[in-house]
């Protein structure tokens, strides 16, 4: 179509001229850090250099999330974000880097994944997002943290993509290194559920969506953040990701034009394109730019790299249409409609996908197999009766249909790694997420859960108790308390008369939330 034809040119010709634009960013980014703070224990009402790019950003704590609303520039928007989370960042990829690129599982990895965001990852990010990176980067020395720079904040958003480029690195790089083992995601045994219903299957006629996300505990504990970011130009966007990722990766987002979209990860998808688009940055761009389906769809589609092959759940809350697209390299499965019920839950259906993926989907023991069985049977029992509320029961259920029992494990929609022998590996279902059109359409609102979705509690001390070969993953392991269903908007998370909290001007890190006025500082 021609509209989803202009958006691909439009984004190709943002990719191009970055390289042109590189040299304005860096110098933008030179004379902020030039003013940076020496230490975060500062008010930013003392440093007046920062008020106006700090002008109406602020930060909330709620029940184990952290909410942050960044508005302006590009440059504005990433200071803003570097700033507020710094405390996030900095732990939350160090854990990662802990967990998944350490000497425990493969070596350290680290310094090759800067590498390849440098030569393959920055050239393909359009300007608007580098601009955004570089403040971040500035925002993070501002609050008195210089151990992380541009490549790093390149490779966090590239975690997904990197995948796509360690043969072409290492043919490039180290051309005689032979057959090194790698953190390859592809082979990793996936995780998460989710769904999205409309039509009749709902109780009122409308979207009804629903995702938890499944990872490691230890490397994936500090994914608490939900953003709501107001870009000059584009929709507005609200997203669930952590310190240093301009995109969710989780994935969960709601634009202000109506677009309520979550994912699935397909498993033993290997085939790439590294001349392709990254995944984050498509994915950013479909969320800002795109207000319907086909343009969502011709977006993500156009000139993929191949990485984190997803099976992405599309609602419309304007029209009530809910589509399924399973995006592999060069093949895809698009599937929609406006009455039905959609599940998802790291299995591929389609016959395209199919071709690109090591993954026996006619295994009747693979957790995605089974979850996929379980949405069939609960699309069943529940259909034209589920609403919000009845989402939140269905993504925390423990129905195994192997064993015939209600006992989490992997192969349950609510996910428990730590009780699924023989690994016990600490990880499953962190989160649980829900919305519906009317709330999207009302002011981007929606339910989230810190921790499993079925509320029971994770106490790391105890696990380890029964687990020490799990100690090499400390200091970064810690509790998943019990915590309860937290409604937010655009605006943050509200209580239970729908007001906002109340504000604090303590320090930023502790405070419950910050607003900075670029004449007054610290507003209270």
């Amino acid at each position: 179509m021609l509209r989803g034809i202009g958006l691909k040119k439009k984004l190709i010709s943002l990719i191009v001229i970055s390289v042109m634009l590189c040299l304005v960013f860096t110098v933008v980014t030179s004379v902020s850090v030039a003013y940076s703070m020496k230490s975060s224990d500062k008010s930013c009402a003392e440093h007046g250099l920062y008020r106006g790019l700090l002008k109406g950003a602020y930060r909330v704590e709620k029940n184990g999330w952290i909410f942050v609303h960044l508005e302006g520039s590009p440059f504005q928007i990433g200071f803003q974000h570097g700033y507020l989370l710094a405390d996030n960042l900095n732990t939350s990829w160090s854990a990662a880097i802990h967990v998944y690129w350490s000497e425990e599982e493969f070596g350290d990895w680290w310094y090759v994944a800067r590498d390849i965001a440098r030569i393959y990852v920055w050239p393909k990010i359009p300007g608007e997002y580098r601009a955004e990176i570089e403040g971040i980067v500035a925002g993070l020395r501002a609050a008195g943290y210089y151990n992380w720079d541009k490549w790093d904040i390149v490779a966090f958003n590239a975690w997904a993509d990197i995948d796509a480029y360690w043969d072409a690195y290492f043919e490039r790089v180290r051309p005689h290194s032979g057959n090194i083992p790698l953190p390859r995601m592809f082979h990793r045994e996936k995780g998460c559920s989710a769904f999205i219903a409309t039509g009749s299957a709902t109780k009122n006629g409308e979207i009804v969506m629903a995702h938890n996300t499944w990872a490691g505990y230890a490397g994936d504990s500090y994914w608490n953040v939900i953003f709501h970011i107001k870009p000059k130009k584009g929709y507005e966007i609200l997203y669930q990701s952590t310190g240093g990722c301009i995109w969710s990766g989780q994935d969960w987002y709601i634009n202000s034009a109506g677009l309520m979209v979550c994912e699935t990860t397909l498993p033993g998808m290997h085939v790439y394109n590294i001349d392709g688009i990254p995944i984050f940055v498509r994915i950013r761009y479909a969320m800002q730019y795109t207000d319907n389906i086909d343009d969502f769809v011709e977006v993500m589609t156009y000139n993929g790299n191949g990485a984190y092959a997803n099976e992405w759940l599309i609602g419309d809350a304007k029209t009530g249409e809910i589509c399924s697209l399973q995006l592999g390299c060069y093949h895809w499965d698009v599937y929609r409609t406006f009455d039905g019920f959609i599940g998802s839950c790291n299995y591929p259906k389609g016959e395209g996908v199919r071709q690109e993926t090591v993954y026996d989907w006619t295994d009747p023991t693979t957790s995605g197999y089974c979850r996929y069985q379980r949405w069939l049977q609960l699309s069943e029992m529940y259909y034209g009766q589920i609403d919000v509320e009845l989402a939140k029961v269905m993504i925390a259920d423990h129905y195994d249909v192997l064993t015939g029992e209600y006992k989490p494990s992997r192969r349950t929609i609510c996910g428990h790694g730590e009780d699924s022998p023989p690994s016990y590996y600490p990880s499953g279902a962190y989160d649980g997420k829900v919305t519906s059109s009317s709330l999207v359409l009302e002011n981007m609102g929606m339910w989230g859960r810190w921790g499993h979705p079925c509320g029971t509690p994770f106490y790391a001390d105890e696990f380890l108790e029964e687990h020490p070969e799990y100690s090499w993953q400390l200091p970064y392991l810690r509790d998943l308390p019990s915590y309860d269903w937290t409604f937010f908007n655009k605006e943050g998370p509200m209580d239970p008369e729908g007001h906002m909290n109340s504000m604090s001007s303590t320090a930023i890190i502790n405070a419950e939330i910050i607003a900075i006025d670029s004449t007054i500082g610290v507003k209270e």
